[in-house]
């Protein structure tokens, strides 16, 4: 849940704070170009990897982005495994192998003219644990989703959760077709609140997906409840389903994740403010993100329909 003391206190400082007038300039502060990785690691499936270059933004438009002489090493369980390369857009290097199991350790060494070497690790989690769901609707007529799973007490977990949707029309005698769609949170779910019993999940978006992230340690009787809505109208539809996809993450990803939440997540935009944030990277001497996850899809679930 948000920290909603923090907020009520810069609300209170606003005040203060819009009386101020403070003029500067962008300067280098000792900031020199590094390597930026960028990948999602899925459990069982062939793994790719981004590498760029990432500058300065007084270089922006000035800097030669490629990447001069580079030299790269994944290993996988402390042993260097075959690696294919190519260049992509915008003077980038993308990495490809082997699929990865569970439990596999893998780290990375890209090093580059001009810059240090960049370092980043994270191990490939296993598959969400077995589960029970409940589709329901709440006394405001939210559409609600509990998950009671069996967590691990004996280590830090870490997990996320997305529905998509499906639609079946009707479209003559014994012919049909789908059209699929996601779900979102209530309107409301980020809004700021006195309530610390208010509705806020961490929501964030991945692969064209809503995204309900959480720890482990976030949820004492391992439940995870969520609400969602519709992001069409659906009241008139023959047939509408939903199945979700869960998420076991890396605590890479994790935190890469809840910080871009975190930052995105913004209740004083309307007065020309933005919430204070935080960055994350595990990539070392560089930038970007390093990280891993598995995912499972459920069967899917009728929650409305005309014969009902």
């Amino acid at each position: 849940m948000k920290n909603i003391y923090d907020k009520v206190l810069l609300l209170l400082l606003i005040p203060a704070l819009t009386g101020c007038r403070y003029t500067f300039e962008l300067q280098d502060n000792g900031l020199e170009p590094c390597i930026c990785l960028m990948s999602y690691i899925c459990a069982d499936s062939l793994s790719s990897i981004d590498v760029y270059k990432s500058v300065p933004v007084q270089m922006v438009g000035k800097a030669d982005m490629n990447l001069v002489s580079p030299a790269y090493s994944l290993t996988k369980n402390g042993k260097e495994i075959e690696t294919a390369s190519k260049e992509t857009a915008n003077y980038g290097v993308n990495l490809s192998s082997e699929a990865f199991k569970e439990g596999d350790r893998l780290e990375l060494t890209f090093s580059a003219e001009g810059m240090e070497p960049a370092t980043a690790s994270t191990t490939v989690p296993g598959l969400f644990p077995e589960y029970t769901a409940e589709d329901y609707v709440d006394e405001n007529g939210t559409n609600c989703l509990k998950f009671t799973y069996k967590d691990n007490k004996e280590t830090d977990d870490y997990y996320a959760v997305a529905i998509e949707t499906r639609v079946k029309i009707i479209s003559g005698v014994d012919e049909f077709f789908y059209i699929n769609g996601s779900v979102s949170p209530p309107a409301d779910h980020n809004d700021i609140s006195i309530n610390q019993f208010a509705y806020a999940p961490v929501v964030t978006q991945f692969n064209k997906e809503t995204l309900y992230i959480w720890a482990d340690s976030d949820e004492e009787d391992d439940a995870y409840d969520l609400k969602y809505i519709f992001t069409s109208d659906f009241s008139n539809r023959d047939e509408v389903a939903i199945r979700f996809a869960l998420y076991k993450l890396s605590k890479e990803m994790y935190y890469h994740l809840y910080a871009d939440y975190d930052s995105s997540y913004n209740p004083f935009a309307y007065v020309g403010f933005s919430s204070p944030s935080f960055a994350y990277t595990n990539v070392m001497k560089g930038c970007g993100y390093f990280c891993a996850y598995s995912v499972t899809y459920s069967d899917w679930i009728v929650v409305s329909s005309k014969e009902n």
